[in-house]
């Protein structure tokens, strides 16, 4: 059928104020009408991000001056990053990474008017990677945890990150992606104090099985053979929950090196409407990947890294993070890649 026809274009660079001289990236947003709300990703010149918040309005940005949320917490002391924004009934529920130096988890924060956030705490699993690795059964899991011990010692907690919130209940419970590498698992609860227990935690690691209902997302194919991980806010179809991901791999250089690249790619999948841990399908090539100069050259080269996705009309928008340095925009035809699931 050949490829999808994508347009894309840098779409924000840093504005040079203090919080943001060095990068911008990775935005999440949220359409109400004609006005998309951009939270995003805003990296200082000493390294440590917070969130940023721009308006975009038939396509011109309006910018605020100060970061919305930044580092208060011990648990967030070296930034809060890759925000992911949803709208649950008549609350905001804002989704980042809480990263202290050392460990990354998810922590959250609520509002009523997407301008005031209070925060909520870490909601990830306050369990170090060596306990983790004892608790989990599945040998993917204990290979790929052990990367964070062998980097910052056997204390370091059970890296959690990319966490997103479904844009509503299902039979009742907030549903959330989250992942513990390599791949992307689901959590189902009534309550956000239900993932402020360590118990509930190592239930769930326990029984993190292939055979249960725990994990969405496994790698496939070739270009998320490192691993893969959520994007932005599912999008309710007909068809499905639409779900715009990001994957890596490894590639060499060139032929005569051994040397390796890891390369970020954008790819899509359905998810059940109702059992949103069930695969309907899934693009077998990436959605797109590094091509131009401002996706390849960065604070880290070839990154595609997807956070927002809105629907105008038929045209859907996919705004990304572009090698942790800028702000990409990437508009498709919503029919046509519905087409190509079928």
């Amino acid at each position: 059928m050949g490829q999808i026809k994508i347009k894309r274009r840098l779409f924000m660079e840093s504005s040079g104020c203090d919080w943001e001289a060095r990068a911008v990236s990775n935005p999440s947003v949220l359409k109400d009408g004609e006005v998309e709300h951009m939270f995003y990703r805003a990296i200082a010149k000493n390294g440590i991000s917070s969130v940023g918040y721009a308006k975009i309005i038939r396509g011109e940005i309006e910018r605020f001056d100060e970061p919305v949320l930044f580092s208060t917490e011990d648990y967030e002391s070296k930034g809060i990053e890759d925000p992911r924004v949803t709208k649950v009934g008549g609350c905001y529920y804002l989704l980042y990474t809480a990263f202290d130096g050392k460990d990354a988890r998810i922590a959250y924060a609520v509002s009523k008017n997407l301008r005031d956030w209070k925060k909520k705490g870490i909601i990830s699993p306050n369990i170090s990677v060596s306990e983790a690795r004892r608790l989990v059964k599945i040998k993917k899991y204990r290979d790929n945890w052990k990367r964070y011990q062998d980097s910052h010692g056997s204390s370091v907690l059970l890296w959690d990150k990319d966490a997103v919130l479904f844009p509503e209940k299902i039979d009742g419970n907030f549903v959330m992606l989250h992942r513990f590498l390599p791949d992307i698992q689901i959590v189902k609860f009534k309550n956000f104090l239900k993932l402020k227990s360590d118990d509930f935690w190592r239930d769930y690691i326990v029984n993190l099985s292939e055979a249960e209902d725990k994990i969405s997302l496994y790698r496939r194919y070739g270009w998320e053979s490192e691993h893969i991980g959520t994007g932005a806010v599912p999008i309710k179809t007909k068809e499905g929950w639409l779900l715009i991901y990001h994957a890596a791999e490894l590639q060499r250089k060139d032929i005569s090196s051994n040397s390796l690249d890891r390369v970020y790619h954008t790819g899509a999948a359905l998810l059940n409407l109702k059992k949103p841990e069930m695969e309907i399908a899934r693009l077998k090539e990436p959605l797109f990947s590094p091509k131009y100069n401002w996706e390849k050259n960065g604070e880290i080269s070839n990154v595609v890294f997807p956070e927002g996705a809105v629907v105008d009309g038929n045209k859907l928008k996919i705004y990304y993070g572009c090698s942790d340095s800028r702000i990409g925009l990437a508009e498709l035809s919503l029919k046509e890649l519905m087409k190509r699931f079928k």
